[in-house]
């Protein structure tokens, strides 16, 4: 009896999981592209112990796995987070790739519009800066449920401590 449980639990799991697709299927604590028009996303890039939260700002609701926290924001104040992010992606010391060796608290940042995605990888304490100037943006009036997800990735990167070592 036991060994027929066995071979029916092994069966439905082939069947289950040759029927999930490799779109179904991602690497837990890794940015996707969300398959909406508008985004933006916040990454901590580097070694970790466990999956790490990812942010998404988007215009649009979609589904969203354990580790994704999503912000959905109006067109208009989309608008201004989206301007700062494509000024800070666009300046030369945001490197679009993931720095080698053991560098903790990394944050790679993207935004998609228009059918292009633009990325940028940043070092601890030049995230911290763009993460802060996120959160004191002018004309956002951030809710404080829309704020909590980017103070807790803010948490995640230690910007608390990056902010105490540079003083």
């Amino acid at each position: 009896m036991t060994l027929l449980r066995l071979l029916i639990a092994l069966t439905v799991s082939i069947v289950y999981t040759s029927s999930t697709t490799a779109k179904d299927f991602y690497l837990a604590g890794q940015a996707r592209d969300p398959g909406v028009q508008r985004w933006i996303w916040y990454e901590i890039v580097g070694p970790r112990n466990n999956p790490l939260p990812i942010v998404y700002l988007s215009t649009q609701s979609f589904k969203t796995m354990s580790d994704e926290l999503l912000i959905v924001l109006p067109p208009a104040r989309y608008g201004i987070v989206s301007a700062y992010t494509r000024a800070r992606i666009t300046r030369t010391d945001c490197p679009g790739e993931v720095p080698r060796g053991n560098i903790w608290h990394t944050v790679a940042i993207a935004e998609h519009e228009d059918n292009k995605t633009q990325h940028c990888v940043l070092p601890q304490a030049l995230a911290c800066e763009y993460l802060s100037g996120v959160v004191k943006l002018i004309g956002i009036n951030w809710t404080a449920k829309e704020l909590q997800p980017i103070t807790d990735f803010m948490s995640e990167v230690r910007c608390n401590a990056a902010r105490e070592s540079a003083h």
